[in-house]
Formats: structure tokens, C-alpha cells, sequence
């Protein structure tokens, strides 16, 4: 996990206008609960590497539009999923591999994020951080 430097952190809302402003630019609730949760936008093909914009609930709860949120320090994440063949199905089917791969857990859920990732999600907090200026 790679922190960065924002001044998005402290910044409030209600859900309905995170979630109105930040779907457009592919972020998706993810990982949440009704007092916390991420705006996660993936940033690779392959679904390892994402932005994440964390949110704590001020008032409410997370999946009401009115609920108010504050945003946490946005940060890279990248996971590293097991891939090759599934060894407990005795034979090797790119369908049967990617059904039993989707809930893998990672073989590493903090992987080093490479400076190519850094630099673009740096780009899109930027962008974030004029649009809620």
C-alpha cells in the first residue's frame, strides 16, 4: 500500500455526490460496511493495481444518498493472485482455473506498486482534488 499526499483527506460529502462524481470516472464502492468503506478505481488490465479513496461515515449509513462521508487519504494498492494451473481439479480448463481463481485469496495483498501505477493514480487525485476543491 502506497499513501498519497492529498488534500482530498478531510474532505465531506454526502454518498450521493461522491458516488455521482466518482462512477463516471470508474470508482466503485467496494469493501464496506455502513460505517466505512473505498472508492476503488482499478488502474491495470488485470485487476491487480487500484486507487483507493477510503470513507468514514460522519452520519448515516454508507449506501443512503444522504448519508455525509469524509474521505481518508487515498492510496495504491496492488494484490498478486496465484495463477498456473488448479492443481485440486486434476486437469487444466482456462474456465475451471478462472472460477476457482476469482476467490483466491491473494498470494500477496501489498505487493510493491510500480512507479507507472504511482504516477497515474497521483494524475486521477489531482484531477479529484481540482474537482472538489
Amino acid at each position: 500500500m502506497q499513501p498519497i499526499e492529498s488534500s482530498l483527506a478531510g474532505t465531506r460529502g454526502t454518498f450521493g455526490f461522491f458516488r455521482e462524481s466518482l462512477e463516471p470516472d470508474g470508482f466503485t464502492l467496494a469493501n464496506w460496511d455502513y460505517h466505512r468503506g473505498y472508492f476503488d478505481r482499478k488502474l491495470d488490465d488485470q485487476g491487480m493495481v487500484y486507487l483507493r479513496l477510503p470513507v468514514t461515515v460522519m452520519e448515516g449509513e454508507l449506501d443512503s444518498p444522504d448519508a455525509w462521508l469524509e474521505l481518508g487519504t487515498p492510496f495504491v494498492l496492488k494484490h498478486v493472485y496465484q495463477t498456473g494451473v488448479e492443481e485440486d481439479i486434476g486437469y487444466y480448463s482456462p474456465v475451471a482455473s478462472a472460477a476457482m481463481n476469482q476467490f483466491q485469496e491473494p498470494v500477496d495483498k501489498d505487493a510493491p506498486v510500480e512507479q507507472v501505477w504511482m504516477r497515474k493514480a497521483e494524475a486521477i487525485v489531482r484531477e479529484l482534488e481540482k474537482r472538489f476543491a
